[in-house]
C-alpha cells in the first residue's frame, strides 16, 4: 500500500497553524447514488483523460496513470484487487513525485528500455521528453533520459522530433525489431511520418532513443484537413531519400494546398492479428475513431481499408468530440482493452465520456465489446465541467450538506445549461456520509438561467429561512426566496434580479460567484462576489433584516487578486471563515488551480488584506478550483472539500480525524451497512469482488473488540443487542487490506 499523502500547510503564519497542521486525502468518506455506493467518489472527475498502465507500488499488479488535459492533472488509480479481478482506488500519494506535477498536454507510459517498467513520454515545447522509470522497493522514481528527443529528418537534422501539443502520437514497435518507434503527423501537412528507432541497429539493444525519419507518408494514406475522411493509396513521391519503406505507387508530390495539420490522435495496434500494425485515428472534428487496416507488412505499411464506424461489428463509437483511443488492460485478464475519451477540453462530452470496450478476443487479435460509457466517471462524483462546493444544511437536521454548482453538462445541440447538485449528509455525528439527493437541485435547469451558476445561501428577507442568491456566467445575480413552511428548503420558481441601491441590476462582468457573509458585523449579510477577473466585489447590506439593500462599497475588496502574472483572468470563488481565535480568513480557488489564502485586515474599502499563500496546502486539483471548509469529522478542525474544472470533488480531512492511521485510509469502502443508527441488528452488504472469507471486528471507543465474526457471502448481519448506546467502529479485513465504517448504536 502506498504511503498516506500528508499535505503540509506552508506559509500559515500564526493564525490557525496550531489548529490545522495538515490535511489528509480521505477518499473513503462514503457517497451513495441511487442506493449504490460509489467506489471512488472523491477522485476528482474526468474530462479529457489519457490512460496508461504502470505498476506504481511494485506489487506486480498494473495500476493506472491518467493525465487529464482539463487542468493538466496527473491522477493515480491503484489496483488493490487481484489478477483478473481489479479493484481501483484513487490515491494522492504520488502527487509530489517528479515529474508528475509538471506534466501537461499529453503524457503516455511506454517501456522503451525493455526493463519491464513503464517509462514516461511527455510533451515539451513542440517535442517530447522521456523519463526513465527507476522505481524500486522504496517507491516510484523517474530520471530524465532526454529532455527533447530528436530525429534525423534526412537530409537535415532537426533538434527535436516534432509532435504538437494537440495531437497524441503513436508509439509502438512498428517494424518488429524490439524497440519503440514513433508515428506523428507532419508539421507540413496531413501525412503520417514514421520515425524509426535505430537502437537495435546501432547498439543491439532497445534502451536508446535514436530516431530517424524512414517515411514521410507511412501507410500511404492522407487524412482530410476538414473532417475525418481518409484517402487511401495516395501517391508518395515527396519522401525521404532512399526510404526504408519505399512507395508502392508513383505520382506527383502532395498538393501545394495541403495545410498544417490541425489535430489527430494515433493509436497503432494489430486489429486483425496478422502481425503488422493497423491504426485507430481520431480527428479534431469527428465523434468517431477511424480504423485503418494495414494490408502491407511490418516492412511496408499500406493502409487498404477504412472502418469509419469502428467497431462496425459491434457498438460503434459515437462520442463528442476529437477522440483518443487507449489500448490498456482494464480488467487484468491479460488482454488489452480499448478506452475511448475526448482529447479536447472544450465542446466535448464531460459526464459520460470514457467509453470502455472489453477485449473479448486475444491481445494479438482483439475483439472489442462495448461495456459502458462512463468508465470510472460513473464511480466518481462528476458534474460535467466545473464543480464548486457550497455549504448548506438544506433540511435543517444539523448536519452540513453540500450543494455543488457546475459550469455545465455537455449537450450535443450546444444548449449547455448549468445545474446544482445536492449532496445530503446522511452520516452521523463525526462520521460524514453523503447521498446524491438531486442532480438538478431546485430544478434550476428549467429556468434557462444559462451556464456557470453559483449559489449563496442566507436569509435576506428576515423570515428566518435561508434564501438562494444565484450568480451566473453573465455576471448577474438572481434571488430565489425560500418559501418553505418547514425545515426543508423550498425555493420559488420565479427568480428575481438582484439590484443595487440605485435600482441597477448588479453585474460584475462575468462568472459571478456570490457569498452572503456579514463582513462588517452589523447583523446584516453582505454580498461578496468573485468574478472572472479574479477580484472581489463588496456590496454592503445597508437595508434591514427584512429588506436587504445592496450598496457597492468597492470592486477591489481587500485588493484581492487570484490571477497569475501572465493572465488577466483568475476566476475568484470566495470563502470566508473565522479561525479559533476569531480572526477572519479568506480563501479562494483560482483559474490556475492554486488555493489563495488571505488574512482579512480591518479598515476601509481600500484596505489591503494580507495574502499568506497562493498555493495553500499545495493541493494539485487542476484548473478553476473552489474550496469549502467545515468540520465534517467532528474533531474540532475544519475539513476541506475542493472542486475543479473537471467537474469532480476531493475530500481532505484534518490530520487528527479518526480516519488517520487505519489501513482503510485511502481505500474506497466496498461494503455498506444498514440501518445506521441501529438499536439491535446491523446488516452488512459486500459490494466488491467475492473473497473466501472476511473477518469482521466491532470495536468500541477504547479500541476493544466487542463483536467478531467471519463473513463468507455477500450479505451478513451482526447482533448488536445489549450494547450501550454510542459510537463504534466496524472493520472488515480480507487479510490483505481492511476497511472501516462507523456504527452508531441508538439508545434502547
Amino acid at each position: 500500500m502506498p504511503p498516506r499523502l500528508l499535505v503540509a500547510i506552508a506559509a500559515c503564519s500564526t493564525l490557525w497553524c496550531h489548529a490545522q497542521d495538515s490535511l489528509l486525502f480521505a477518499p473513503q468518506v462514503p457517497v451513495h447514488r441511487n442506493g449504490v455506493p460509489l467506489a471512488m467518489p472523491w477522485a476528482g472527475g474526468l474530462n479529457a483523460p489519457q490512460f496508461s498502465a504502470i505498476d506504481l507500488d511494485q506489487d506486480g499488479l498494473q495500476d493506472l496513470f491518467v493525465l487529464d488535459r482539463m487542468g493538466n492533472v496527473a491522477l493515480f488509480l491503484m489496483n488493490t484487487g487481484s489478477i483478473g479481478q481489479p479493484q481501483y482506488r484513487p490515491t494522492r500519494a504520488y502527487d509530489q513525485v517528479q515529474p508528475f506535477p509538471q506534466l501537461h498536454d499529453w503524457a503516455l507510459m511506454r517501456d522503451y528500455d525493455c526493463d519491464g517498467k513503464a517509462d514516461i513520454f511527455a510533451y515539451t515545447s513542440g517535442a517530447f521528453a522521456v523519463y526513465r522509470n527507476t522505481s524500486d522497493a522504496s517507491g516510484p522514481a523517474f530520471t530524465l533520459a532526454d529532455g527533447q528527443v530528436g530525429s534525423n529528418y534526412v537530409p537535415t537534422v532537426s533538434p527535436n522530433l516534432y509532435i504538437s501539443n494537440v495531437d497524441l502520437p503513436g508509439m509502438a514497435d512498428l517494424d518488429g525489431d524490439g524497440d519503440l518507434d514513433i508515428l506523428t503527423f507532419s508539421i507540413w501537412g496531413n501525412y503520417l511520418e514514421y520515425h524509426k528507432n535505430l537502437s537495435m541497429e546501432l547498439y543491439a539493444h532497445c534502451d536508446s532513443l535514436a530516431y530517424e525519419v524512414r517515411s514521410r507518408c507511412w501507410g500511404e494514406f492522407r487524412e482530410s484537413m476538414d473532417n475525418q475522411a481518409v484517402t487511401l493509396n495516395v501517391p508518395c513521391t515527396d519522401n525521404v531519400p532512399n526510404p526504408e519503406l519505399p512507395p508502392m505507387h508513383g505520382g506527383t508530390p502532395p498538393d501545394a494546398g495541403d495545410r498544417a495539420h490541425s489535430g489527430s490522435t494515433i493509436l497503432p495496434l494489430d486489429l486483425d492479428g496478422d502481425g503488422d500494425m493497423d491504426l485507430l485515428l481520431g480527428d479534431i472534428e469527428s465523434p468517431a475513431l477511424v480504423a485503418l487496416t494495414n494490408g502491407g507488412s511490418t516492412a511496408h505499411a499500406v493502409m487498404t481499408g477504412a472502418d469509419t464506424l469502428f467497431p462496425s461489428y459491434g457498438v460503434p463509437i459515437d462520442l463528442q468530440q476529437f477522440l483518443a483511443g487507449f489500448f490498456v488492460d482494464i480488467d487484468l485478464d491479460g488482454r488489452r482493452d480499448l478506452v475511448v475519451a475526448p482529447n479536447s477540453t472544450t465542446a466535448a462530452e464531460n459526464a459520460k465520456g470514457t467509453w470502455y470496450y472489453r477485449n473479448t478476443g486475444t491481445d494479438a487479435a482483439p475483439h472489442f465489446t462495448y461495456m459502458r460509457d462512463d468508465l470510472f466517471q460513473g464511480d466518481m462524483l462528476d458534474f460535467g465541467q466545473g464543480a464548486h462546493p457550497v455549504l448548506f444544511d438544506h433540511n435543517g437536521d444539523g448536519f452540513m450538506d453540500l450543494v455543488v454548482a457546475n459550469d455545465h453538462y455537455f449537450s450535443a445541440d450546444g444548449n449547455h445549461r448549468g445545474r446544482l447538485a445536492l449532496l445530503e449528509n446522511t452520516g452521523v455525528a463525526g462520521a460524514p456520509a453523503f447521498t446524491v439527493a438531486s442532480e438538478d437541485y431546485a430544478a434550476l435547469s428549467s429556468l434557462s438561467l444559462g451556464t456557470g451558476l453559483h449559489p449563496a445561501f442566507g436569509d435576506v428577507d428576515g423570515d428566518g429561512r435561508a434564501d438562494l442568491v444565484l450568480g451566473g456566467q453573465d455576471g448577474t445575480l438572481h434571488l430565489l426566496r425560500n418559501t418553505s413552511t418547514g425545515a426543508l428548503a423550498q425555493f420559488q420558481t420565479a427568480p428575481e434580479p438582484v439590484v443595487d441601491d440605485q435600482g441597477a441590476v448588479i453585474d460584475v462582468g462575468a462568472n459571478a460567484t456570490p457569498l452572503l457573509f456579514d463582513l462588517d458585523s452589523d447583523g446584516l449579510r453582505d454580498l461578496i462576489i468573485g468574478e472572472r477577473n479574479g477580484n472581489l466585489n463588496h456590496y454592503r447590506n445597508t437595508g434591514t433584516p427584512q429588506a436587504a439593500v445592496w450598496h457597492l462599497e468597492t470592486a477591489d475588496l481587500g485588493q484581492v487578486s487570484v490571477n497569475e502574472y501572465w493572465s488577466n483572468t483568475g476566476y475568484s470563488v470566495p470563502f470566508l471563515m473565522h479561525d479559533p481565535e476569531g480572526n477572519l480568513l479568506f480563501f479562494s480557488g483560482s483559474e490556475s488551480g492554486g488555493i489563495h489564502r488571505y488574512e482579512v485586515v480591518s479598515g476601509g474599502p481600500g484596505t489591503a488584506w494580507t495574502r499568506t499563500d497562493s498555493t495553500w496546502a499545495d493541493l494539485h486539483e487542476g484548473w478553476r478550483t473552489a474550496i469549502a471548509f467545515h468540520d465534517f469529522t467532528g474533531d474540532g478542525k475544519p475539513d476541506a472539500v475542493v472542486g475543479n474544472a473537471r467537474g469532480g470533488l476531493s475530500f481532505w480531512a484534518s490530520e487528527q480525524t479518526d480516519y488517520t492511521g487505519t489501513a482503510a485510509l485511502e481505500s474506497p469502502i466496498p461494503f455498506s451497512i444498514f440501518p445506521n443508527p441501529t438499536d439491535g441488528r446491523l446488516n452488512i452488504q459486500w459490494h466488491a469482488a467475492p473473497v473466501a472469507e472476511l473477518k469482521a471486528i466491532l470495536t468500541d471507543g477504547l479500541g476493544r473488540a466487542i463483536r467478531t465474526g467471519s463473513i463468507t457471502g455477500p450479505a451478513w448481519s451482526m447482533d448488536l443487542s445489549g450494547l450501550p448506546a454510542g459510537l463504534y467502529l466496524l472493520t472488515l479485513s480480507d487479510g490483505r487490506a481492511s476497511w472501516s465504517q462507523r456504527v452508531l448504536v441508538a439508545p434502547h
